[in-house]
């Protein structure tokens, strides 16, 4: 059965890949290597292309988060503050929507100003959590909160500024480098495909989906 579309829009919607249905006879906009997690922010910022739009359809997806091979808490808040600095930097910064593909100027540079207003929220998320192990009610719950703001300092390199420069720098530039070298490399494998297509058929698969009676749960 095929989901009817709720809405329609070209908005940079944060969950319009989650279920959202694209028409890809023509392909997709590269779908990015990276550990930060954030694939999807190139299908957001695309979708914004002239004569582009997601279909967001009535369906819903379960995504149980498993914790093997996750990293602990305290790295998913570096994480989470490298990927949103590189989604700012990139938008900020001109880029151009193209056809297949997402031409970026930002070349991955980092500022002061960048790591200092990183610091500066982390430190303060630090200051609250020593404070709610301060006043927890019980002894589990005070550990936890230590371990955590323990945990803070180390993935963010002991809050010292001249470490914490020289390792996000590090790390958005390799994070930037991959993602220029994936959009670059993607318009090629597209028509690779294009040419493929026209001399012999993709591999196809017909999906065999059970159908469920009316009233079946």
């Amino acid at each position: 059965m095929r989901p009817t579309p709720t809405s329609v829009t070209n908005k940079n919607w944060r969950m319009d890949c989650g279920v959202a249905a694209y028409d890809n006879r023509h392909g997709l906009p590269p779908f990015f290597p990276t550990r930060l997690r954030f694939e999807d922010y190139i299908y957001r910022l695309w979708i914004q292309r002239e004569g582009m739009v997601a279909a967001h359809v009535d369906a819903v997806q379960n995504h149980t988060k498993s914790n093997y091979m996750r990293n602990p808490p305290a790295a998913e808040v570096f994480n989470e503050e490298i990927a949103n600095l590189i989604k700012r930097k990139l938008k900020s910064h001109r880029y151009a929507l193209e056809e297949l593909t997402v031409r970026f100027d930002y070349e991955g540079d980092v500022s002061t100003a960048d790591t200092t207003e990183i610091l500066d929220r982390i430190a303060a998320l630090h200051r609250r959590v020593l404070e709610g192990a301060r006043v927890a009610a019980g002894d589990e719950r005070r550990r936890s909160l230590l371990a955590f703001a323990e945990n803070l300092e180390k993935a963010f390199y002991g809050f010292d500024p001249d470490f914490v420069q020289q390792n996000v720098s590090r790390i958005v530039d390799d994070v930037v480098s991959q993602i220029q070298g994936a959009l670059d490399l993607w318009p090629t494998l597209i028509e690779i495909c294009y040419f493929r297509k026209h001399t012999r058929d993709l591999p196809k698969v017909r999906v065999q989906n059970v159908r469920l009676s009316a009233g079946t749960s």
